[in-house]
């Protein structure tokens, strides 16, 4: 520790906040929910703090430190050596070249994973800034997140306006994703990644807004998770292209016809999803479809295994293959979605993981409950946004769930979707107490009578900020 842990922190602090705060005031004049910004933004920077503290005084070392280590080294290479930076920060060096990070090689990220490898070249420009300060870094880190989390927030309230403080607690408060989505993370890139991804989407191709601003947000969210974890832009496509064409086949008004095309259309979406993943495959290295189905029967093998002390989960024997793969697609997604439960904790971490989970799943059972089962996957289409976040969950979860058996690395890497399928519950259970308040069957007289509750009690603007 030197002079700029203790000084950088709170001045960092101080200027984001009073930003923040003048930021809050200027939007608070044309749109009430800003009053949920501040709030969040204090919530994330305290998880990316509480990250630092929990790995450096529970853990005593781990991921967050190692990218901390490797992009200082980087910055000590900059002012030591800048053509050598130049060249290993932009270029493609050689394993052989390992030397010129001129360090003692105990945490560098370069032989053994190149996409943690390019986590820490993107911390790199803040710990320049920072002075090379954990926490001050970890500070600003968690602030530029948080702009991306805020835009998919925001989609969530502009398409339900009625829902913002619960969206809240989906997207902005929810602990699991505070924690491991805001620090000095691979994880709070591909978050930030997927909402920048979503919020590009949305504005760009389901509201017609050919801008370059959210051109520039697809492209650079899609960027990131390809550079990062490309099973998470997997599992985006498919629900990005049944969003898609759900804005098509709703814009047709002859109900036989809808009928007629919309089951045509939508399997064609799903076959144009698959070809473009199974295309992808040759240029996303260890990610492609073939290289993750392998990977994902090697490490259930590999489970079994005493060193992992319990601490794991089992989805069962599979072959490797597609076939394969899907046969324990439900434990794959329950393992994701659910656990672990109260039963598999083993840790303190592990508890309040576990806490969540429980409220998670008795949540959706709940809705299982009072939907009739068949009426709860029958509402899931009756909504694009809705659709999108279901699926997109479940992809997601299929995913993780089929490659992953511990629950040390489960609970960060499930934290994408959780923000995806808390939001699809909170919108079921808003249908459905609209529907019996209201005595109306059609989601469209829902989301008319919840738009005309919000507009009649606070003006609203209808910008994508």
């Amino acid at each position: 520790m030197d002079i700029f842990d203790i000084l950088l922190p709170p001045l960092y602090l101080m200027v984001i906040f009073m930003i923040a705060f003048k930021y809050t005031i200027n939007k608070l004049k044309k749109d009430a929910v800003y009053r949920f910004f501040l709030p969040g933004l204090i919530v994330k920077i305290f998880g990316a703090i509480a990250l630092g503290l929990v790995y450096f005084f529970y853990y005593g070392g781990g991921d967050t430190i190692n990218y901390h280590y490797t992009a200082t080294t980087f910055v000590n290479l900059l002012y030591s050596n800048p053509g050598d930076f130049l060249y290993v920060y932009f270029d493609q060096p050689l394993k052989s070249e390992f030397y010129l990070m001129n360090s003692d090689f105990s945490f560098t990220y370069w032989v053994n994973d190149p996409y943690a490898f390019f986590v820490a070249k993107c911390f790199v420009p803040v710990l320049i800034i920072c002075g090379k300060s954990y926490m001050a870094s970890a500070i600003v880190i968690a602030s530029i997140c948080y702009l991306a989390v805020w835009r998919l927030y925001m989609i969530f309230v502009r398409e339900f306006p009625s829902l913002e403080k619960q969206f809240s607690w989906c997207i902005l408060y929810t602990p699991s994703v505070v924690f491991w989505g805001g620090g000095i993370m691979k994880d709070s890139l591909t978050f930030s990644a997927t909402c920048l991804y979503v919020y590009g989407f949305y504005w760009f191709f389901t509201q017609k807004k050919f801008k370059i601003g959210y051109l520039s947000a697809l492209l650079l969210g899609a960027y990131l998770l390809i550079s990062i974890k490309p099973y998470i832009l997997f599992a985006l496509l498919p629900g990005s292209t049944l969003w898609f064409i759900t804005l098509r086949i709703n814009r047709i008004k002859n109900g036989l016809v809808k009928l007629l095309f919309a089951p045509t259309l939508i399997v064609l979406g799903v076959i144009v999803g698959l070809f473009i993943i199974q295309n992808l495959g040759e240029s996303l290295g260890q990610y492609s479809m073939e290289k993750v189905i392998s990977k994902a029967s090697g490490a259930q093998q590999d489970l079994k295994q005493s060193y992992y002390g319990g601490n794991t989960f089992d989805i069962g024997n599979y072959e490797p293959t597609v076939a394969g793969m899907l046969s324990v697609s439900h434990k794959a997604i329950f393992a994701t979605l659910f656990r672990p439960t109260l039963l598999d904790a083993r840790n303190i971490v592990m508890i309040f993981s576990a806490l969540e989970n429980t409220f998670i799943l008795g949540f959706c059972l709940y809705l299982l409950f009072k939907l009739k089962v068949f009426k709860f996957f029958g509402l899931l289409t009756s909504h694009p946004l809705l659709m999108f976040s279901f699926v997109f969950s479940l992809f997601f979860a299929f995913s993780v769930g089929a490659s992953i058996s511990n629950f040390g690395t489960l609970v960060r890497l499930k934290i994408p979707c959780i923000p995806f399928f808390l939001s699809s519950l909170v919108i079921l259970n808003y249908i459905l107490n609209m529907t019996k308040k209201y005595k109306v069957k059609e989601l469209s007289e829902v989301i008319a009578i919840q738009k005309s509750i919000a507009t009649s009690s606070i003006r609203r603007t209808t910008s994508e900020t």
